[in-house]
């Protein structure tokens, strides 16, 4: 049987064996093994752990479940580039283990070893110690590798050395077995809930949870529309079209029909922001928003939520008699401890601290959607197990408490709880309807945040997250994996302070339009650059070799690129970049710069900040799709301008741009304008440049992937 047979969805097979035969496959893996089959088969076992109660296990196995494919590629890389330094490397690699059987077997083959020693004259020994190597590799290396110590509990330590300021979270699709089955522009559309898994959060970070994860359904639409899914790469095919035969534009009419067509667009992905935010997300956003930089909104929300969950029987004084009778008995025999949670376990206290803190741009619906789902399916299973009375659709062989139905989850919580779940509801309505509208809680919406490190699965990545309510205002950046996060933290760790990674904007080098048929864009570009950036060199109007690209790549803080697609052809392709190195911040301004393309199923993704990422660099700003230049040379001139210190008078933004596709800039209009504050953070500076564009195609496009980076000067 084929390893992927097991994966499809025609084995009907119980339990236990169905374990067993997940745990081979995971653990009886070779050194490299297939990215797709090995992402299958860590996505089952995290579905089962999850329906175990394993909250630990669960994240664990979602954490391996991305991105496999890119592990392999670091570790050939890394092995290329020893083999490369060393001729001897093939034969001693092989020395190791031998010698340790040797080692481990002194008695075995004494007279053949004797034998061999006479025949050659040789001190066989002394040879094998002379040319020995020392083959330990530091953790975060040996973590990027298939092997026995990718654990719960390194996972769990990787975890705790990040910087204390992250907020961890992935956000990953569930197993699909028609992966196998169809076409992938057949099943890519067939997801129908998203795991959200939080690593590192401020309230998880003082508990002793750990991580958890929690399901929220997904590609849910109303009769007579489109599922989400359909919908975007249905836009997305509209886009690339749209922009593909704007070349052909050869009159009035079709340039009208071309600007339309544009303004369609961005609606249709103005309404699919809307329903990540209003049908999918929902309250759960709370969960995607970073630790807030001022600890005392922290601890009165804290303080806050625990005052109300004490306060529940005080606040339901309008209850029957007899309900009044059984709430006195309950509180008379209650100890403190349970008193203050009422029976709410800990991850329904930390999953109510985040929605309360992030309660000022929910809606009522949302939140009161949200509170019910947190006391009802997040509750303790067992107990809920126990109080079950079935009605018709539910049964107690459920694995999950949201199997069951509104009407007996309500029946559970009353009689776990002591109260009804209506009351609950209308206790935390009314706390965030206080936090929302009181003066004392205004400026906790306007209030700054730590960065956010999204884990996005390749099957959700082209959705623009960070457009969302939860996000738009703070700074977030997306990652592969766990594995190498951790991996660039450690191999940049001396230079990252406070939770980003500490880089200089003077050393710049920039490539603007090498296949020479981008004119008006070079013109743009080539102005801000002489203007803003005039200590930086680069090549504008011509490709530089192969050799110059990756001398870039290396020598700059900031390398920018502005051209078609993302520029590794100038180095003369992915893996050339990934042996060559990069230290840089790179800045790719094409279309689809960081794309993730896959062109079959089954098949590992492809793009170029993978291959960055393998060679070392830090950060890599670009495209999730095809974009127009004039639009994103706004947004990214306008995030360079903010980024980058420089000598000139004269901000950026008010510097006269009627004659900029010329080439030609005004820098003495009339009056002098406030210089806007100097934004040192990468990732701030990209959220203010989204809105220099009216699109918000092009704003959602523009993403960040790696490590957070601060500029020092």
């Amino acid at each position: 049987m084929e390893d992927f047979d097991v994966f499809t969805n025609k084995i009907h097979i119980t339990k236990p064996i169905y374990k067993n035969i997940l745990n081979k496959f995971a653990k009886d893996i070779p050194a490299t093994p297939f990215g797709p089959n090995y992402q299958s088969a860590r996505k089952l076992l995290a579905e089962q752990c999850l329906m175990d109660g394993d909250e630990a296990g669960c994240a664990f196995h979602f954490s391996e479940s991305v991105f496999a494919t890119l592990r392999t590629m670091a570790i050939y890389r890394d092995e290329q580039i020893k083999l490369a330094n060393d001729n001897l490397r093939k034969i001693t690699s092989y020395i190791k283990p031998v010698q340790e059987i040797i080692e481990a077997n002194p008695k075995t083959d004494d007279q053949l070893i004797d034998n061999l020693i006479k025949i050659n004259d040789i001190d066989v020994t002394g040879v094998l110690d002379s040319i020995k190597t020392d083959d330990e590799l530091p953790f975060h290396q040996r973590y990027l590798k298939f092997s026995s110590e990718n654990n719960i509990d390194n996972f769990r330590r990787i975890l705790k050395e990040l910087p204390k300021e992250w907020t961890v979270i992935q956000l990953t699709a569930p197993y699909n077995p028609n992966e196998n089955l169809k076409q992938m522009d057949e099943f890519r559309t067939e997801v129908d809930s998203i795991y959200l898994s939080v690593f590192t959060n401020d309230y998880l970070d003082d508990s002793n949870l750990g991580p958890f994860t929690i399901n929220i359904p997904a590609n849910r639409h109303k009769e007579g529309e489109r599922p989400l899914f359909t919908e975007l790469y249905s836009l997305l095919d509209e886009n690339y079209k749209t922009i593909e035969n704007a070349q052909f534009l050869n009159n009035k009419r079709l340039v009208q029909d071309y600007w339309a067509k544009r303004e369609d667009i961005d609606l249709r992905m103005k309404s699919v922001i809307n329903v990540m935010d209003k049908e999918w997300l929902g309250g759960w956003g709370s969960l995607l928003t970073g630790k807030l930089i001022d600890t005392k909104w922290k601890e009165k929300i804290k303080s806050t939520v625990q005052n109300t969950v004490s306060d529940w029987g005080v606040l339901f004084n309008s209850s029957s008699p007899r309900y009044l009778q059984e709430r006195f008995d309950f509180l008379h025999t209650a100890s403190s401890h349970s008193l203050r949670l009422m029976g709410l376990n800990e991850k329904q206290m930390i999953l109510l601290y985040n929605l309360m803190e992030s309660c000022p741009v929910l809606s009522s619906q949302q939140l009161k959607s949200c509170i019910r789902k947190i006391l009802t399916e997040h509750g303790n299973t067992e107990r809920f197990r126990q109080a079950l009375t079935c009605c018709e659709s539910c049964s107690k062989d459920f694995n999950l408490l949201n199997e069951l139905c509104l009407k007996c989850l309500s029946k559970c919580f009353e009689a776990v709880h002591h109260f009804t779940l209506v009351d609950a509801i209308r206790a935390f309505s009314q706390l965030a309807i206080q936090i929302k509208d009181c003066n004392e809680w205004a400026t906790l919406k306007k209030a700054k945040r730590h960065p956010v490190i999204l884990i996005v699965d390749e099957a959700l990545d082209t959705f623009p997250w960070e457009s969302t309510a939860a996000l738009r205002e703070h700074p977030a950046s997306r990652m592969e994996n766990v594995h190498f996060l951790y991996h660039l933290y450690k191999l940049h760790e001396g230079r990252v302070a406070a939770g980003h990674y500490v880089a200089s904007g003077g050393a710049g080098r920039y490539v603007i339009n090498p296949e020479k048929n981008l004119d008006r864009m070079e013109k743009r570009m080539k102005s801000f650059v002489e203007y803003w950036c005039e200590s930086w060199r680069g090549c504008t109007g011509c490709a530089p070799t192969p050799e110059q690209f990756i001398e870039y790549l290396n020598e700059a803080d900031i390398f920018l690129y502005c051209g078609h697609g993302d520029g590794c052809r100038c180095a003369g392709g992915g893996s050339v970049v990934e042996g060559g190195g990069a230290r840089s911040v790179c800045v790719l301004a094409g279309c689809g710069s960081v794309r993730l393309c896959r062109t079959q199923p089954r098949r590992p993704p492809r793009a170029a900040h993978l291959h960055l990422h393998v060679a070392g660099s830090p950060m890599v700003v670009g495209m999730l799709w095809e974009v127009t230049d004039l639009e994103v040379d706004k947004v990214v001139t306008t995030m360079m301008s903010l980024y980058v210190p420089s000598r000139q008078a004269l901000p950026w933004s008010a510097v006269g741009k009627t004659k900029w596709s010329q080439g030609i800039i005004d820098v003495s209009p009339p009056g002098c304008p406030a210089r806007p504050p100097h934004e040192p953070q990468l990732l701030r500076a990209l959220g203010a440049a989204r809105a220099s564009t009216n699109f918000i195609m092009i704003a959602s496009s523009v993403v960040a992937r790696g490590l957070p980076v601060k500029n020092y000067q």
